[in-house]
């Protein structure tokens, strides 16, 4: 027993000073232990330089403030943060997480977005708390996490040097069992998730985030933001991981 602490805190120790590397799981050059993605790979991530005030979705530098489709009418959300666009390699990394069980992923992309977050709020009000994207519980039987919680979770720890703030989990619950949205039409995705939620109880927040994965049409986020606000509650914000450059209906969210 005394070895094996020994070669334990050796091995620390080792990892600490970054002197045990892996193989990067995008270029395969040497990164640390504790970096699964090198730094490289992560400024490689595909980044939209401007996004639509409103509804997050990345636009052109010459474009106005808001998107075409806020322009005529705004989303029920306040605004949305990412931290990538939802292109190749990014797609890729989230696909592995949610799809493959690879949670090895999931700190790199959750660090940028928390960076983004500190950048985006610097100065401004911070919400109350954050509320990840509830999973079936029979979807959450078959995948077997839940990765809007463990995001959720993530980025409060993250913040914390920087922001107090709380993980809700128990004021929405998913009352129905919906199908997946990737791969459904607009039009499809919007009726799929309608009534999809409900609340456990009154929020004692006047201001939310709702964090997810991945936003496409943002139909999920939008029905919890109209519960939310029907009970209340004055702003809520989009914390996710990935907007796609447009509303393409093959993109999960």
């Amino acid at each position: 027993m005394r070895q094996l602490l020994k070669r334990n805190k050796i091995y620390k120790w080792l990892n600490f000073k970054q002197l045990i590397t892996m193989s990067c799981l995008l270029c395969r050059a040497d990164t640390p232990m504790n970096q699964p993605v090198c730094n490289l790979c992560i400024k490689s991530l595909p980044v939209a330089e401007k996004h639509c005030r409103s509804c997050g979705i990345p636009v052109s530098l010459n474009a106005p403030d808001s998107c075409a489709r806020c322009l005529q009418k705004k989303p029920v959300f306040d605004a949305c943060y990412s931290a990538f666009n939802y292109e190749f390699p990014a797609d890729h990394l989230l696909k592995q997480i949610k799809h493959h069980q690879q949670l090895i992923y999931l700190p790199p992309v959750t660090d940028q977005l928390s960076r983004n977050l500190i950048h985006h709020y610097d100065g401004r009000e911070w919400p109350q708390a954050i509320l990840p994207v509830p999973l079936h519980n029979k979807r959450l039987r078959t995948r077997g996490f839940d990765q809007a919680l463990l995001l959720a979770r993530q980025l409060v720890k993250n913040l914390q040097p920087y922001q107090s703030i709380k993980l809700e989990t128990g004021l929405i619950k998913r009352q129905k069992h919906t199908d997946p949205q990737q791969g459904l039409k607009a039009s499809k995705r919007r009726s799929n998730i309608r009534n999809a939620f409900s609340m456990t109880g009154t929020p004692h927040y006047q201001y939310l985030a709702i964090v997810d994965d991945v936003v496409t049409t943002a139909e999920t986020v939008s029905e919890i933001t109209r519960l939310l606000k029907k009970q209340g509650v004055e702003r809520v914000d989009i914390w996710c991981l990935a907007r796609t450059p447009d509303h393409r209906s093959s993109s999960p969210g």
